[in-house]
C-alpha cells in the first residue's frame, strides 16, 4: 500500500508548489467504481477510527488519501435491509422492503448496478451471504454475479473470501478501460462466529484480551455468551473481542490484496474506491452480545465510509453521512443521472473539498418495528409497545456517548422537539407505503433458497435449520 502514501505525499507538494488542482470528478472520463463492503464491521475498531490494536493497515493506508466520513451510519442493522437500502437508494415505504412480508429487493426497483450498466458500465460482483443471494434480487444489472456458497469446492469461510480476493484481482487485471467497470466485492468477515484464521486468531491475545468480565452462558444474544457461539474454555468477553478484531485483520489482508491488483492494474489512474459496511455489531453495550438489528445503538449503526477518489487527497469529514448516500455518490462520480425522489444526497462535495449540504439529522429503521431519528447532539428512539403503544427514550449523545441513559424525563421540551421530527418523518413515510404495498403485492414473494444458501445462513445464525 506504499502507492497511497505517495499519492499523498504527491498532492501535497502539487499544492505547495502552487500547481494546478486535481481535475474534478465531472472533467474526467467516467470512472471505473469499486465497492469493498465488509459484514458487521464496527467503525470504531479500524485504525482510521482511532482503534488501538492494528487491525487494519490496508484500510487504514487507504484512508490516508481518501475522505473518511467520521459519522456514518447504516439505515438499518441487518444485512439484507441494508443492501436493499444501498442498492436502491430508497427508503424500504419506497423500495417495498418488508422483513416480515417481502424480504427481498423487489425488482421494479433501479439498483446501482442496473442503472450503471444502462449507462454503458460491465458489472461484476462477488459476495458470501445468502442474504443477498441472486435470488432475492440483488443480482439485478450485474453482468456476474459470483455467490461464493454455491462452490461447493470453497469449503470454508476464509476460502470464500480468498476467492471474492481472486475473483476481484482477476477482474481488475483483465479489464483495459473499453468500458468502466463496476465491480462489487462483499467479505462476511467479521460476522459471527468469530474464527480467524491464523495467524490473527491469536495475534490480539493481549492483556486487554484477557479482561473484561467472565460472562454467563445464555440462550440468546442477551445477558452473556450466547450458547451456539460459545467457545470452550473461553467466557470473558475480551477474548471474544480480540477474536473478531481477528477478522478484521483478516479481511484487511485480503482488501490490501485487491487494492494492490487494482493500483497495479490498467484501471489505477481512474478509479473511485467506496469502503463500507452494511452495519455494526453489539459486543456487549446494552447487554447484547456478538449480535446486531435489535437495537438502534451506534455498535450496530455506526459504520465505516472511505471514499477514494482519482488524485484525491486525505482528509476528514464531520459530516453526518448514512448508506442511502452511497447511490446518489457513486452515480454523480460516475457522471449517471440520478432517480428522482431519493432521500440520500451525494458526498462529491465533501470528498472534493467544496463546501456542501449535509444532513441536519438521520433516520434508522429495524425489524423490531423500532425507529430513530438523530444528530450529533441527541437520538430519540420509538419502540412498539404491548397494544398498539409507543414508547420514546431520548439520549444525550454529547454528554453519553454510549447512549446508557433516557434523559426524556428531565428534558420535556428537548423530547417534544424530537418527537415532533420522528413524527413527521413517519407521517410521510406512511403515505409512501400505500402505492408500493400494491406494487409489491402484484410481485411473487421470497422464493426458496438453494439447500447451499440454506447450510450458509444457518452457519451465520440466520436460521436454526434447513429442510
Amino acid at each position: 500500500m506504499r502507492l497511497a502514501a505517495i499519492l499523498l505525499t504527491t498532492a501535497g507538494l502539487a499544492a505547495c508548489r502552487g500547481q494546478k488542482p486535481a481535475a474534478s470528478l465531472h472533467e474526467r472520463p467516467r470512472p471505473n467504481v469499486l465497492l469493498l463492503t465488509i459484514d458487521t464491521l464496527r467503525a470504531d475498531h479500524l485504525g482510521a477510527y482511532g482503534y488501538h490494536r492494528a487491525t487494519s493497515p490496508h484500510i487504514d493506508a487507504l484512508a490516508r488519501s481518501a475522505t473518511l466520513f467520521e459519522h456514518a451510519f447504516s439505515y438499518w442493522p441487518k444485512t439484507r435491509g441494508s443492501f436493499t437500502m444501498i442498492h436502491t437508494g430508497r427508503f424500504p415505504s419506497q423500495n417495498g422492503f418488508d422483513a416480515a412480508a417481502f424480504p427481498l429487493l423487489a425488482s421494479f426497483n433501479p439498483t446501482l448496478a442496473s442503472l450503471l450498466k444502462d449507462a454503458g458500465y460491465e458489472t461484476v460482483a462477488a459476495v458470501d451471504n445468502p442474504n443477498v443471494a441472486a435470488a432475492l434480487g440483488y443480482a439485478k444489472g450485474f453482468d456476474r454475479y459470483l455467490e461464493t456458497w454455491q462452490q461447493p469446492e470453497l469449503r470454508t469461510e476464509m476460502d470464500r473470501t480468498r476467492a471474492i480476493t481472486e475473483e476481484g484481482k482477476r477482474v481488475v487485471r483483465a479489464a483495459r478501460g473499453a468500458r468502466p467497470l463496476f465491480l462489487w466485492l462483499h467479505y462476511v468477515n467479521p460476522h459471527a462466529p468469530y474464527s480467524p484464521p491464523a495467524p490473527f486468531d491469536t495475534r490480539f491475545l493481549d492483556a486487554a484480551a484477557n479482561a473484561g468480565p467472565e460472562l454467563r452462558l445464555r440462550p440468546g444474544f442477551h445477558g452473556g455468551i450466547p450458547r451456539t457461539l460459545f467457545v470452550s474454555g473461553h467466557r470473558q468477553l475480551g477474548w471474544y473481542v480480540a477474536q473478531y478484531d481477528g477478522e478484521i485483520a483478516a479481511v484487511d489482508e485480503q482488501i490490501g490484496r485487491v487494492l494492490g491488483a487494482l493500483h497495479a492494474s490498467a484501471l489505477a489512474a481512474n478509479t473511485v474506491v467506496v469502503l463500507t459496511s452494511d452495519h455494526g455489531e453489539s459486543l456487549g453495550e446494552h447487554d447484547y452480545y456478538f449480535d446486531h438489528g435489535e437495537d438502534l445503538f451506534d455498535g450496530t449503526l455506526a459504520v465505516p465510509l472511505i471514499v477514494a477518489v482519482p488524485e484525491g487527497v486525505g482528509r476528514h469529514s464531520s459530516a453526518l453521512a448514512w448508506s442511502l448516500d452511497l447511490l446518489p455518490t457513486i452515480l454523480e462520480a460516475a457522471g449517471v443521472p440520478r432517480p428522482e425522489g431519493l432521500p440520500g444526497q451525494s458526498l462529491v462535495g465533501q470528498v472534493e473539498g467544496h463546501h456542501a449540504a449535509t444532513h441536519e439529522r438521520l433516520f434508522a429503521q429495524n425489524e423490531e418495528g423500532l425507529v430513530a431519528a438523530w444528530n450529533a447532539a441527541y437520538k430519540i428512539v420509538a419502540a412498539p409497545g404491548a397494544g398498539g403503544a409507543t414508547s420514546y427514550a431520548l439520549y444525550d449523545r454529547g454528554e453519553d456517548p454510549l447512549e446508557t441513559r433516557d434523559v426524556s424525563v428531565g428534558a420535556p421540551a428537548v423530547l417534544r422537539s424530537w418527537h415532533n421530527e420522528l413524527q413527521a418523518f413517519l407521517q410521510a413515510r406512511d403515505g409512501e407505503w400505500g402505492l408500493t404495498h400494491r406494487a409489491t403485492a402484484a410481485l411473487p414473494g421470497a422464493p426458496r433458497l438453494s439447500p447451499e444458501a440454506c447450510e450458509r445462513l444457518r452457519a451465520l445464525g440466520y436460521v436454526a435449520e434447513c429442510s
